[in-house]
């Protein structure tokens, strides 16, 4: 159970996210996926040959759109915008004069923005997955049930992994968006598909591998998702990388606590 104060600041910020333009056009984002397999539906009732069913469809739009550009996206925007927005805003002091300790309001609002962003993607996912699915008969609903099962799993690490990731930026960096674009967008989406070593130092080459849909490579989407790492080890470098982010946030946070008792004192 959450205390008292770290519950108000969870609330808070899991309410101006929804609230939010951003949170608007996050949820813009969310249904695009719909929309394609409204398309492909639509195109098959026209009698037009489509050369994919729908579990392809759902593997492509999980792998490429979900957690390869809506989990980053939303992650960086939201992330690097935790603290900068309250800096902005002028409510970082009453922020500040919380009951809390600095590192317990920074991982409550880390928090908040992971159960927001992660059942809105697990809304789009279970859209995604209805639509896509019925294209193949109700059949392929029931078997298709633990490949939804991991992907859900899945993206909701990608979400906590990208979200320390970026909150963290957000504290370190002058301008956090720029290199969270860079590595989110430029390393992030380029090194994960390039053979070699540098890949395991991205977040999504091991997303990949814990996707369901690469248990057997046999299709285009699992050739694509192919990988020579072990879930087991995946799943370690994922839960690593989420504490040492978390942890790095929590002591730039103590320090901007510090930095502002001096410029009291001073």
């Amino acid at each position: 159970m959450m205390e008292g104060p770290v519950r108000a600041v969870f609330g808070f910020t899991a309410r101006g996210m929804t609230r939010s333009v951003k949170g608007w056009l996050f949820g813009l984002l969310l249904v695009l996926p719909w929309a394609a397999a409204l398309l492909l539906r639509l195109l098959i009732w026209k009698g037009v040959q489509v050369p994919m069913g729908g579990v392809t469809l759902y593997g492509i739009l999980v792998l490429a759109y979900v957690t390869g550009f809506l989990v980053p996206i939303a992650t960086l925007f939201f992330g690097t915008s935790l603290v900068a927005d309250e800096v902005e805003g002028g409510t970082l002091p009453y922020l500040f004069g919380r009951p809390l300790r600095r590192e317990k309001i920074f991982l409550a609002k880390v928090a908040a923005m992971t159960a927001v962003l992660a059942a809105g993607c697990w809304l789009s996912i279970l859209g995604t997955y209805l639509l896509s699915m019925s294209i193949d008969g109700a059949g392929a609903l029931g078997r298709e049930a633990g490949t939804l099962l991991g992907d859900l799993a899945t993206t909701a690490l990608a979400v906590a992994a990208y979200g320390a990731l970026f909150a963290f930026l957000g504290l370190a960096m002058k301008k956090p968006l720029f290199w969270g674009l860079i590595i989110g967008f430029g390393w992030e989406n380029l090194v994960a598909w390039l053979p070699g070593f540098l890949k395991r130092l991205t977040l999504l080459f091991h997303l990949h591998t814990l996707l369901p849909h690469s248990a057997a490579p046999q299709g285009v989407v699992q050739q694509m998702l192919a990988s020579s790492e072990s879930r087991v080890i995946a799943l370690a470098f994922l839960l690593v990388y989420t504490a040492l982010f978390l942890g790095l946030g929590c002591v730039l946070i103590r320090r901007m606590e510090a930095s502002a008792a001096e410029r009291e004192e001073g």
